[in-house]
């Protein structure tokens, strides 16, 4: 079991990660509950305050481990804030590969020292299932999965939402002119770690988002097989640009770094995933599909803490607060025309006027009924 050692690494995990998304010292509110919700939920006040407390947490972090400058980072910058903000304690595995999931679980559960065990990703939805029907009197929390698990908590976001508007980004720019590095084909690219449902949607979030404003476009897909193997990521992003794709949207983990090392090594454009990494390669990376996963996994520890944790299925979306897109941070200028454009498209998700599809097998017809220009 790896301890928690306060490194400088650690504080530089809390600026990249924590430092790129909205901040607050009181307790986050991405629990505001959607109409997607099952359960009842409490709604962090602005002024609660929660005290020192004597709390125990265990984590198994996806097997991108630290070092993603994704979610795992993410999930970790939240136990680390939890940490700074309650006094909690907290320890973490990192395990090699999903057949470590099942071991990494029981270990945190049988030692009895846990107040809350918390596991990260559709991979881990067999291992958390198995561990918590053994180990029922425990506190499970899945983050990124809208599973119904008994005796669990799980977290999620609407995926379709979350790179619905870096879709419309790509299906604008790559036509505009406006951005140097792009050409006349309207071809775009996407890439997923693998081919979970909730990321596949994501996957299709995108796709809609660029058919939303620019129906004729090519859309080329490929899924890498596994969230750490940035060779691959590049190889498979090298060939969509080698097809004259002007943007590559990764949904892979740690094998989305791939897709930035193509990006600048062709002289092309990408979108970042997860927070804010506009910043790794700010003149390549346009941006970035938000999604505020340390503010999930410090929520969780909230819920324990004000004796608000029930078990369910929780999501939310772009109006809730929990994903969208960041330009911060990226050199790469977008048009005024682009950001209004994307603005009108947010307002009209919130709004309730526009549903991304969820299918790929939709998005013929979804695209023939909703289209911004018409």
């Amino acid at each position: 079991m790896t301890k928690l050692i306060k490194l400088l690494t650690a504080l530089v995990l809390v600026f990249v990660m924590v430092g790129c998304s909205p901040k607050s010292n009181s307790p986050k509110e991405v629990e505001k509950v959607s109409e997607e919700s099952n359960g009842t939920e409490a709604t962090a006040e602005e002024d609660n305050q929660a005290d020192v407390v004597n709390l125990k947490v265990g984590i198994v972090l996806s097997t991108g481990g630290l070092g993603d400058k994704n979610f795992n980072d993410m999930a970790y910058a939240g136990l680390l804030q939890a940490e700074e903000e309650f006094g909690i304690e907290f320890d973490y595995f990192e395990p090699k590969a999903v057949s470590d999931y099942i071991a990494n679980f029981r270990l945190f559960a049988e030692s009895g020292e846990y107040d809350l065990i918390i596991g990260i990703g559709n991979e881990q939805v067999d291992a958390v299932t198995q561990i918590a029907a053994e180990y029922p009197e425990i506190k499970f929390s899945l983050i990124d999965s809208a599973a119904e698990i008994e005796n669990v908590r799980t977290v999620y976001t609407d995926w379709t939402h979350q790179t619905f508007l870096c879709g419309v980004i790509a299906g604008l720019e790559t036509t505009a002119g406006n951005l140097p590095k792009t050409n006349e084909e309207n071809v775009i690219g996407v890439v997923v770690g693998k081919e979970y449902p909730a990321l596949m949607e994501g996957v299709t979030g995108f796709m809609a988002g660029v058919k939303y404003v620019n129906p004729d476009a090519e859309i080329l897909s490929a899924s890498v097989g596994d969230f750490a193997d940035p060779a691959k990521g590049k190889e498979i992003a090298l060939s969509m640009y080698s097809r004259n794709a002007d943007f590559v949207q990764h949904i892979a983990g740690a094998s989305g770094l791939g897709v930035f090392a193509a990006a600048e090594e062709t002289d092309n454009y990408a979108f970042g995933v997860g927070g804010n990494q506009n910043a790794i390669e700010p003149d390549y990376i346009v941006a970035t599909s938000i999604r505020n996963v340390n503010e999930m996994v410090f929520n969780e520890v909230w819920h324990v803490i004000q004796e608000t944790w029930v078990t369910g299925s929780v999501g939310s979306g772009i109006k809730q607060g929990s994903v969208g897109y960041s330009v911060e941070g990226s050199n790469v200028t977008l048009s005024e025309e682009t950001i209004k454009i994307v603005e009108e498209a947010k307002k009209r998700i919130i709004d309730g006027e526009l549903i991304p599809c969820r299918t790929v097998e939709e998005l013929e017809a979804w695209t023939a009924e909703n289209q911004y220009f018409n």
